[in-house]
């Protein structure tokens, strides 16, 4: 399916960046505070000079006030190495709006915004482990092959979250910004998953898609439910108590996730597909601090 993003909305996206919350270990000149301490643009602090240091960020302002070397200190301007994880299992190609149809948008005006302010960006398309990933790209000629990428991918599998993220990390990965789309719908929940992340360092986003039929089932009296990941049913008679049960829930799922995030300083959003999308990346993702 098309990926499709009007004119005006990309015209919008090119006077924003993504944001981490970490310096970033990036290694060619880009708009984010890196990790190494060197000459710069972006000053962070003063130190005593140690013989050896380089004389050229001396502050020679204290030294005439104070009678003491002084160092100022800068951090480097690093690209920003994006990881854009898209949920592909079965259950993702539920819902209306659909909730795939809803990540592809979402990840390609991402994407674009890392391209155009020369980041590094991967996608990585998972269910059960990691089914397919676009290498590290960089720069605003490169978003055709980030629509390609999306535009060939279909629900398949089921969800398994840890073993997609244990796989791709386990492989050496530079820290960076990780960006989460996905209905969080594994049997083994959220959190061993997370944890994986958390070990690496990275920063993370985790964007929950819910479409209207997670929040709201359109169901009747006497249904058969029915896995759409793994096809295992069950008869059921669901009753306005049993509803109820399921809509807090959910509402619960979705707090937990939301706290995890919290608690460890990452970004969570909860992204329902029948919201207005472009409203939703302009104005709900700068006012969580993705987007600047």
């Amino acid at each position: 399916m098309s990926v499709v993003l009007s004119e005006d909305f990309l015209r919008q996206l090119e006077h924003l960046a993504l944001v981490t919350r970490r310096p970033v270990a990036g290694h060619l000149r880009g708009h984010h505070r890196s990790r190494r301490t060197g000459v710069g643009m972006v000053f962070t602090d003063y130190r005593p000079y140690s013989q050896g240091d380089d004389t050229r960020n001396l502050d020679w302002g204290t030294y005439m006030r104070l009678d003491r070397l002084i160092l100022r200190l800068f951090e480097e301007e690093a690209d920003l190495p994006i990881y854009i994880f898209v949920d592909v299992s079965k259950s993702m190609g539920l819902g209306e709006p659909g909730k795939l149809d809803f990540a592809r948008r979402f990840a390609a005006a991402l994407a674009y915004v890392g391209l155009i302010n020369h980041d590094r960006v991967s996608l990585v398309a998972f269910s059960d482990g990691v089914l397919s990933e676009m290498p590290a790209r960089r720069g605003k000629n490169q978003m055709w092959r980030t629509l390609h990428f999306l535009e060939r991918l279909e629900p398949q599998g089921g969800t398994s979250l840890q073993n997609a993220f244990r796989k791709f990390f386990g492989a050496r990965r530079t820290r960076g910004l990780v960006i989460v789309a996905s209905d969080f719908l594994d049997a083994a929940g959220f959190e061993p998953a997370f944890q994986v992340i958390r070990r690496f360092g990275h920063d993370v986003f985790a964007a929950h898609v819910v479409s209207p039929e997670d929040r709201e089932p359109p169901f009747g009296d006497d249904v058969v439910l029915v896995d759409s990941e793994d096809g295992s049913s069950l008869k059921a008679h669901l009753t306005p108590e049993l509803l109820d049960s399921y809509r807090k829930g959910f509402a619960r799922y979705c707090t937990e996730i939301e706290a995890f995030c919290r608690s460890h300083g990452w970004g969570y959003l909860r992204a329902d597909t029948d919201a207005p999308f472009e409203q939703l990346m302009m104005h709900a993702l700068r006012h969580e601090g993705l987007l600047r």
